[in-house]
């Protein structure tokens, strides 16, 4: 494509980026209103808003090197998909992980992360980041106006939740590992940080994968329901965590007692307790 004043006039050019652009503001208002009674500073929200650009091009670096190094040939594969399905993951691993390091570079020993809250917060912002940079690298590289929007519509219903899923998913384990009592609870919620919403990103990658294939042939008003209704589950897998992470963080401040199976994480006054020590 050439340049894209050639393509759009100004008007159509406004229609677009507002398309692509507007969504992310009004998703990202809604996370920060979610935590209006414990604001974060600016700097920390800064640093996630600012974090895709750092993501999106640390995932490109390390995928191009994963491809030209050869690590693993396709050969070694029985066949195409199985081969396919593990170039998903490997992509959708860089990505997360791109993600799960701005959390624990920038944000996570920061004192400003005081709440389990916190940790949905920070990283569904650093997901935003990152989706809505990739959505408008997408968009602006369709030819034509109708393709543009046509796209930025079609992302800010799928793309963009599921890494927003991802990114509360993996929000939640950094908070458990953050704030568990011990080394050993500690390394296998940062292993689940990254392992679940890897695996959540992949499985949605090739769903779309299959879907894009079989549409290819025909399109269906039956393949349009299951897609409905996968993008719906991938929604509901995130007020799941999002409800589990505000309920853990109620808890957490009023000084309460957790069921058996969070036992392992600390209290706002053990939390504080353990700061003091660790001053003094």
């Amino acid at each position: 494509m050439g340049n894209i004043f050639e393509v759009l006039d100004f008007s159509k050019l406004l229609v677009v980026l507002l398309t692509t652009i507007l969504p992310s503001i009004l998703m990202l208002s809604l996370i920060l209103y979610s935590d209006r009674k414990s604001r974060e500073p600016l700097p920390m929200i800064l640093i996630c808003l600012l974090s895709g650009a750092f993501t999106i091009c640390f995932s490109i670096v390390i995928d191009k090197l994963i491809l030209t190094l050869n690590i693993i040939d396709a050969s070694m594969f029985p066949s195409q998909n199985s081969y396919s399905v593990y170039r998903i993951m490997v992509l959708a691993g860089v990505e997360e992980y791109a993600k799960l390091l701005v959390l624990h570079l920038f944000l996570y020993k920061n004192k400003s992360y005081d709440d389990i809250y916190d940790g949905f917060v920070y990283s569904s912002i650093i997901a935003l980041s990152f989706s809505l940079i990739e959505t408008i690298m997408y968009v602006f590289r369709e030819p034509t106006f109708s393709e543009m929007t046509s796209l930025a519509i079609l992302r800010n219903f799928t793309s963009i939740p599921l890494h927003i899923v991802c990114g509360v998913i993996m929000g939640y384990f950094v908070s458990l590992q953050k704030f568990s009592k011990t080394k050993g609870r500690k390394m296998l919620n940062l292993l689940a940080s990254l392992f679940v919403p890897t695996l959540v990103h992949t499985i949605y990658n090739v769903f779309f994968s299959i879907v894009l294939i079989n549409s290819a042939e025909s399109t269906s008003i039956i393949t349009l329901l299951v897609i409905i209704l996968f993008v719906l589950s991938i929604y509901f897998i995130g007020m799941v965590f999002i409800l589990k992470t505000n309920s853990l963080n109620n808890i957490f401040i009023n000084n309460g007692y957790y069921n058996k199976h969070y036992n392992f994480l600390m209290r706002k006054n053990d939390y504080v307790y353990d700061n003091l020590e660790r001053m003094t």
